[in-house]
């Protein structure tokens, strides 16, 4: 009767566990059917890119949408995607969303001086996104601020539209409470 009775309670909590990841799932995927829908025309213009994984929803934004080159002060369009996103988000509940900096890799004209550049850069391009995010009434305490300069490629830096890719802020959104 014990054996039966625990695996009983292991199958609740296998139902249980997998009822969560499918909740979890679809919570993801309505937040990024909402998103595609308030920002359409970044997506179609390439400026935002969205990826969803079992647990976590990637929202990629160029530089060109939010910043200027070189620069941490966000563009008033930019300020303004990032006013819908943060009116979105409230409305469903995460328990951690990371937004990271990322720099691309130009040529080393001033030596080492160019990594500290790049990880200030991204780190107050992270932090001004946040800002925004958080103006919404959102608890700060679900944001993570990363920045990583230019570590973490996703293109080559060789060419001009590398480098572009490479300058993006990026939203990683964890479903849960």
């Amino acid at each position: 009767m014990k054996t039966v009775t625990f695996l009983a309670s292991v199958l609740l909590s296998l139902a249980l566990v997998i009822g969560c990841a499918d909740s979890t799932e679809q919570r993801l995927r309505q937040v990024q059917n909402e998103l595609a829908q308030v920002l359409r025309t970044a997506l179609r213009d390439g400026d935002i890119r969205m990826q969803r994984a079992s647990d976590h929803l990637t929202v990629v934004i160029a530089e060109r949408l939010l910043f200027d080159a070189g620069s941490y002060e966000l563009k008033p369009g930019g300020i303004e995607v990032l006013k819908q996103m943060g009116v979105l988000f409230k409305t469903a509940p995460f328990k951690e969303i990371r937004v990271a900096g990322h720099a691309d890799k130009a040529s080393a004209s001033d030596g080492s001086n160019q990594y500290f550049e790049k990880l200030a850069l991204s780190k107050a391009r992270a932090t001004q996104t946040v800002r925004v995010l958080r103006g919404n009434g959102m608890d700060s305490q679900s944001f993570i601020v990363e920045w990583y300069g230019d570590i973490r490629p996703i293109a080559s830096n060789e060419t001009e539209d590398g480098r572009q890719l490479n300058r993006r802020v990026e939203i990683v959104l964890y479903a849960g409470v």
